[in-house]
């Protein structure tokens, strides 16, 4: 099964606006400019409809995201609880059940479908892959770690890896490294960082790409002095440096 840890968006900021400066013509002749009361006087007048219907649409939108969030924040409850019974499975190795679901039950892949979009959706989404790899349909297991969107760094990292295990299994080892490698980057766990590259190195040992295997270890024994990864780099490391 692959190693999983634990798939926010940054806020995009008001786009400035296009009339930053506005400039002011001076009066030909003089005149009495007319008070603020009296322009809005005028304005209110001119475009009451306008006016009317754009307080009616602001209404509507702040009502719609109120029941919108309110609507979000129910369905990721009844996500997070069926989750929390239908996960179980996978430690129990009943992988189809957790898939499918049993009658009572609905299975991880109607979780994530009905679900999805919300935290809880999204993790469903990432066991559903796992319980593919551990019943060997790397196809299936392949194809839903490739569609796993999840804002936490280290589960984001953790279906790169899915889909990296996937590809060794298929037999795909030059795929795998490029997943590995992305994995690593993504994660913010140095743990898992290391482990990810020294699964990169592995697979480039695979297609008998011994210098880039060096590089990643010799990578992972300077950033990650210590760590278990760093002692399996060394000793790999010793392992090819004849070969090189």
């Amino acid at each position: 099964m692959p190693e999983s840890n634990p798939r926010q968006q940054p806020t995009k900021q008001p786009e400035p606006s296009a009339m930053t400066d506005i400039q002011k013509s001076e009066p030909v002749q003089q005149y009495t400019a007319p008070t603020t009361d009296e322009n809005l006087l005028f304005i209110a007048i001119k475009y009451k409809k306008t006016l009317i219907t754009a307080a009616v649409l602001i209404l509507a939108l702040a009502a719609g995201t109120f029941f919108w969030l309110r609507y979000q924040d129910s369905r990721e409850l009844d996500a997070a609880v069926l989750l929390s019974k239908s996960a179980p499975l996978i430690d129990r190795g009943d992988f189809r059940t957790a898939i499918e679901g049993d009658g009572k039950l609905p299975g991880l892949k109607n979780i994530a479908d009905t679900y999805s979009g919300t935290p809880s959706g999204k993790m469903a989404n990432l066991l559903l892959a796992n319980a593919y790899y551990s019943m060997g349909d790397f196809d299936s297991a392949l194809r839903t770690f490739k569609s796993v969107s999840i804002g936490n760094s280290d589960l984001a990292a953790a279906a790169l890896a899915g889909a990296g295990d996937c590809y060794i299994n298929k037999n795909q080892p030059a795929q795998a490294t490029e997943n590995y490698e992305d994995a690593s980057k993504k994660a913010e766990n140095t743990v898992l960082k290391a482990q990810y590259l020294v699964k990169a190195a592995e697979s480039c040992q695979i297609t008998s790409q011994l210098k880039k295997a060096a590089e990643l270890y010799n990578k992972i024994i300077a950033d990650y002095p210590g760590t278990t990864a760093a002692a399996i780099a060394q000793r790999s490391l010793w392992q090819i440096s004849g070969k090189l």
